[in-house]
């Protein structure tokens, strides 16, 4: 099964290359709907196409609750130069998907992966 994802604005684009090229399906805002879309129109949208969000937004660890227990989330909370974000979520995307199985979010730090 191809994991897919759609990565928020605020996501490098060396992180969405990086994740294609590694075979993964990765669709950006601009690419799946129109940019500028708030927060709970993406969590739906990712609903509707059964897709996990890739994003560096707090925000989407404390929506809805009604969203919250549909939408899959990986939150990115790294900073640096774009391609060493890139290359730590190629390192800790398998594990951050696999929290997925149990949880909504996982966030992804310097030290790894870890539900939330």
């Amino acid at each position: 099964m191809v994991i897919k994802f759609i990565a928020d604005e605020n996501i490098p684009f060396y992180v969405v290359e990086a994740l294609r090229e590694a075979s993964y399906e990765v669709a950006t805002i601009s690419e799946a709907a129109l940019p500028g879309m708030k927060n709970d129109e993406l969590a739906k949208l990712s609903i509707q196409l059964k897709m996990i969000i890739i994003t560096r937004d707090a925000d989407f660890t404390h929506l809805r609750q009604s969203l919250m227990r549909k939408i899959k989330v990986v939150y990115i909370r790294l900073s640096g130069d774009p391609n060493s974000i890139a290359q730590q979520v190629l390192d800790n995307i398998e594990g951050c998907t696999n929290i997925l199985h149990d949880h909504n979010v996982a966030m992804l730090d310097q030290e790894g992966c870890h539900a939330l």
